[in-house]
């Protein structure tokens, strides 16, 4: 009685183990006898196609035929009990998992009569945990990972945060985790109650700064993952970190121009559509408006309604809403109607699929510059007057210069002359004091003339009668000698009247030589500054023409600009 009641219970058991197990029965070669529902189900197979047949329908070709198969089926036969996971292959082909347990059955004599496999399809829970390794092993690929008790000791590290830090896991392992921190927060409240939240299981995911060996900073994109044990509770904490230290490093560099360009530049945003959104204190200056003024409304009222109602304003938007990039110089109109030439650059804004979001135009008030050309322009005009009137000045120095060096010429000429008359005038004097000499030669032989007549008229008294025709005689001769003196005495005041007209003519002719010394000595340095007049209007000629050439080249630029 009590053994019926015994093995009614193990009926009811082994019953149970076959309603919730897939069984199968084999000889002690591998040949199979028999298979439960379960099994059958599992594997895709009717009994009659399986029976009969050998295990290893189940398995692979080259597990099938390795030696590994073989040596499992030796020790079934010799009563080897295995239990494990095993991969096998359905009738469809398609592998499956299974956590068996081969169990050899023994006679009286302890003999194994057959194998009884009891299993288990795990087939989702093992790609589910190959799945869940894979991610991990991925992970410790791309990540720095590490472990930590909940205590904040170090357990283990993987690779790249090794390298990170630049640790080996020997100098890390069984320290805490505030190593990495800086000594102010590893020391703080704030950071004694990060970990009472992660041993209360909160977990954080953030942007750290740490330290690594050496006192050298890094930045980490990382989260702490609390992991639960058995009963619920955290039993310790893994960290999965990116080293963004060159992400911030670069964000920082970024952050630091759009501020520079936001301090130096009118910034505007606007939607797609051209609607306002904001704008920088930089624009609400150059454009005279409150961003009161400006938000919410179009693009259209910074522009001349001539131009906002035309199609290449329309065309402009629309370029822009597809992500193309307008860069030039544009006439807007500011507050009052006042207009105001920027250079802009009008740039879509793409979010993270590649769509433009919005538009943002960076701006510089460049009117003062436009407003130059248009000087630049009258610059030009009267700069080519100046480089006309100084050209005409230098063909009138040259002139003069010319007629100046006609003119030393000619007081080199009168210089000479001078000096000729003078020479001619001091010849014409030694020539007088010569004939003054002959005068009185004759003046003393007109003396001696006279006082031969006397003495013959003395002669004649004395002789009487027969001396009155030889006192004729000397009457006509001291008559002649009378003239000639009368004569000589004329000669000689007309020879002292040319002498002193001489003297005085010489005087005149030395006056005149001074003179054309003094003439000639003024032409000359006049005859020289007008060359060097002439040599600097020249160049100041050349220079403005090249300064015309210059303003005019610039006007041209500006315009270009202003055009573009």
């Amino acid at each position: 009685m009590i053994f019926n009641a015994k093995n009614r219970a193990q009926q009811a058991e082994l019953e149970a183990l076959y309603r919730s197990q897939a069984v199968i029965h084999f000889e002690p070669d591998g040949t199979i006898l028999y298979a439960n529902e379960n099994f059958l189900a599992a594997m895709g197979y009717t009994l009659a196609e399986i029976k009969g047949r050998h295990h290893r329908m189940f398995c692979t070709k080259e597990h099938a035929e390795s030696e590994a198969y073989r040596e499992f089926w030796r020790q079934l036969a010799a009563g080897t009990f295995r239990s494990a996971q095993f991969m096998r292959v359905k009738k469809s082909g398609e592998e499956v998992w299974i956590e068996a347990s081969y169990n050899p059955i023994f006679d009286a004599s302890g003999k194994v009569v057959k194998i009884v496999k009891y299993a288990t399809d795990i087939t989702q829970q093992k790609r589910d945990a190959i799945d869940a390794a894979c991610q991990l092993e991925a992970i410790h690929r791309s990540q720095a990972v590490i472990q930590f008790n909940m205590d904040g000791t170090i357990i283990t590290a993987n690779k790249n945060f090794l390298d990170v830090v630049g640790y080996r896991l020997e100098e890390i392992q069984g320290k805490h985790h505030r190593m990495f921190a800086e000594p102010a927060y590893g020391n703080s409240e704030e950071y004694r109650e990060f970990w009472r939240r992660l041993n209360a299981g909160e977990h954080f995911v953030a942007e750290y700064k740490r330290i690594a060996k050496g006192g050298r900073e890094f930045w980490i994109q990382a989260s702490y993952n609390p992991i639960l044990g058995i009963n619920g509770r955290p039993v310790k904490v893994v960290k999965y970190a990116s080293d963004i230290t060159q992400q911030k490093i670069l964000a920082a560099d970024a952050k630091g121009q759009i501020e520079a360009i936001d301090k130096s530049q009118a910034v505007i945003e606007y939607t797609l559509d051209g609607t306002i959104t904001t704008a920088n204190r930089n624009f609400l200056s150059t454009f005279g408006y409150s961003l009161a003024d400006l938000k919410g409304q179009h693009h259209r009222m910074l522009v001349r309604s001539d131009e906002a109602g035309g199609r290449d304003y329309a065309d402009f938007w629309q370029k822009l809403a597809r992500g193309q990039f307008e860069a030039r110089v544009y006439r807007r109109i500011a507050k009052g109607g006042r207009e105001i030439w920027v250079q802009g650059s009008y740039n879509p804004v793409l979010d993270a699929s590649g769509k433009p979001f919005k538009i943002v135009c960076y701006a510089t008030d460049i009117t003062k510059l436009i407003q130059t050309g248009q000087i630049a322009e009258a610059v030009v005009s009267d700069t080519q007057g100046i480089a006309s009137a100084v050209e005409e000045l230098t063909v009138s120095i040259g002139a003069i210069s010319k007629n100046m060096q006609l003119s030393k010429e000619a007081a080199l000429g009168i210089l000479n002359d001078s000096n000729k008359s003078s020479a001619a005038a001091e010849r014409l004097g030694s020539s007088m004091k010569l004939m003054e000499n002959v005068v009185q030669l004759i003046n003393n032989i007109a003396g001696q003339v006279n006082l031969l007549a006397l003495n013959a008229t003395i002669e004649a008294a004395r002789a009487g009668a027969a001396g009155k025709g030889f006192a004729v005689v000397a009457a006509e001769v001291k008559n002649l000698a009378n003239q000639t003196t009368s004569a000589t005495e004329d000669i000689a005041k007309q020879i002292q009247h040319v002498q002193d007209v001489s003297l005085t003519v010489l005087e005149g002719i030395q006056t005149i030589e001074r003179s054309a010394n003094s003439v000639n000595t003024y032409i000359t340095d006049v005859a020289n500054s007008i060359e060097e007049q002439n040599l600097v209007t020249r160049e100041i000629s050349v220079n403005t023409q090249k300064m015309s050439a210059s303003v005019e080249d610039i006007s041209r630029r500006i315009n270009q600009i202003s055009a573009a």
